[in-house]
């Protein structure tokens, strides 16, 4: 830290050690992350975020000494809201509040040691560290229906007839699906980490910088919708020869980087110089002879920071003890109830796509009449982990990667029953095949209630483990195939199925629940 003032050394050292000990203390978190950069390669250039963040912090290393280190008292309350939401994040299982809360706990470290003026100047060095974060992968499912619907406009508008059912485009010269792939998500975050870095280190003025991150997130977006389009139609008018194949990615990356590169040359025309340097009041120099004084290190507030991250895992790993003490049955069964009966799995059955979890059921029922079997599909989760966990991106219907089976449509979908006060939040979904169309309900079943939202499971699994009543949640899917295109007689055979067995599926989830030890 030669290039730093000495007043600046100590402060700056201790918030480098604090950082440490809680990449240290949080390893797992780290961990998971690091894995992510390197498995995944939308996240890639995460590991770069850190040494870009230390760049950004020397390059303010004259203006530092215009201003004195001091404490903040303020940076301390944010410390502690960040460790809170790092303990609801552990509690409910979800990996990116942990990791935001985690690079908000070592800014907000740095910040109490460097004092609210310095934070002020090295407010976009320490913010930049969030977008080592890897978060995004919510928006594939939009951003695939915008994939799908640009490029089904676009192929319209020039003549070529196209038809359409959820992510899946049949032209007369071939098949085509949107898949993850085509999302545009890897470019949307490639672009914006860019255009972050650029908008800061070209532009002084704030409308300059927010109209270039503006730009940087709907360009890819409707980059990426130009592209899936070109990429069909140049296999239509090759005959399915051209871009079906490594091409397909080849074409992609080189429209993607023309697009980029046109991107931040326009951008670069609008550059703006580096601000005039206010000045300052200097901080004495010490006299001669006299040796410069060294700001001590504050031990009220470091300790302060210890504790409050310390009690957030205290606190994880008590409640986690207590879940782990009540014991789980290890298998669930359902009564049948006439005029139901069951009836085998056919070899070519559709199975919703959760994996992870401690006790799974499937089976087929059937009932006289001559109408199509339906499937119950039920996955209880409990002592969740990262990897064991009831939501999760790759947890869901039909995942973005299957090339087999795709999503057509999705609503909500109450369920109504005699008895019941309130109808149960099911959503129907209408998914695809080649060779067969079927219709399924599901809905999630947490802390003894049925919602329908992701994110209301995620805070319900939190307040059950808070509780001391552990995690237990489950995930509940109906389906039925659809008969000569006769979707109302699939969902008479779906509601009929349903109001025989839900009664029996609730008892069997309560079951599964544990109580609380006493």
């Amino acid at each position: 830290m030669s290039g730093f003032s000495p007043a600046w050394q100590r402060p700056l050292a201790t918030s480098a050690a604090m950082a440490l000990l809680l990449l240290l203390w949080f390893h797992p978190v780290v961990r998971f992350t690091v894995q992510t950069w390197l498995g995944n390669e939308t996240y890639l250039h995460g590991g770069l975020i850190p040494f870009l963040s230390l760049w950004l912090i020397w390059r303010e290393r004259e203006a530092l000494k215009n201003i004195s280190p001091s404490v903040s008292r303020l940076a301390l309350v944010g410390f502690a809201l960040c460790a809170l939401a790092w303990e609801l994040g552990k509690v409910s299982n979800a990996m990116v509040i942990q990791q935001f809360s985690l690079v908000g706990m070592i800014v907000c470290a740095t910040w109490s040691q460097i004092g609210n003026a310095a934070f002020r100047q090295l407010l976009f060095p320490l913010l930049f560290l969030f977008l080592a974060v890897p978060f995004g992968e919510s928006f594939i499912p939009p951003l695939m229906d915008f994939t799908a619907d640009f490029a089904t406009v676009a192929i319209r508008l020039t003549g070529i007839p196209v038809y359409r059912e959820g992510n899946f485009l049949t032209l007369p010269t071939g098949n085509w699906s949107v898949v993850e792939a085509c999302s545009g998500l890897r470019y949307l975050i490639a672009s914006l980490t860019l255009g972050v870095l650029f908008a800061h280190l070209a532009y002084r003025h704030w409308p300059r910088k927010l109209l270039f991150l503006l730009a940087s997130l709907v360009v890819p977006v409707a980059a990426n919708g130009v592209r899936a389009y070109l990429i069909i139609l140049i296999g239509h008018l090759s005959g399915m020869r051209l871009a079906v194949g490594v091409d397909h990615l080849i074409y992609g990356w080189l429209f993607f980087g023309l697009v980029m590169f046109l991107l931040f040359w326009i951008g670069s025309f609008f550059r703006e110089g580096p601000a005039p340097t206010p000045p300052h009041p200097e901080i004495p120099l010490a006299l001669e002879g006299a040796a410069a004084p060294r700001p001590g290190v504050k031990l009220a507030p470091l300790g302060l920071l210890v504790l409050l991250a310390v009690l957030p895992r205290w606190h994880v790993n008590h409640l986690e003890h207590l879940s782990q003490s009540s014991a789980v049955p290890a298998s669930l069964t359902l009564t049948v109830h006439s005029p139901w009966s069951s009836a085998p799995l056919g070899s070519d059955h559709w199975t919703a796509h959760y994996t992870g979890a401690r006790i799974k059921l499937e089976e087929a029922y059937i009932r006289p009449g001559g109408q199509p079997p339906v499937t119950a599909f039920i996955a209880y989760y409990h002592h969740q982990v990262q990897g064991t966990s009831l939501i999760t991106s790759g947890n869901t219907l039909v995942i973005p990667q299957d090339h087999h089976w795709g999503k057509i449509h999705e609503s909500a979908h109450p369920l109504s029953f005699p008895g019941q006060v309130t109808p149960l939040p099911f959503t129907e979904t209408l998914i695809r095949s080649e060779h067969q169309r079927r219709l399924a309900w599901h809905c999630y079943w947490v802390d003894g209630r049925w919602v329908s939202s992701p994110y209301a499971v995620k805070a319900w699994e939190a307040w059950s483990v808070l509780k001391g009543q552990g995690d237990g949640a489950a995930v509940v899917v109906f389906s039925a195939p659809i008969l000569l295109d006769d979707t109302a007689q699939a969902r008479q055979n779906l509601q009929a199925f349903s109001q025989a067995m839900i009664p029996d599926v609730q008892q069997a989830l309560e079951h599964l629940t544990p109580s609380r030890p006493q």
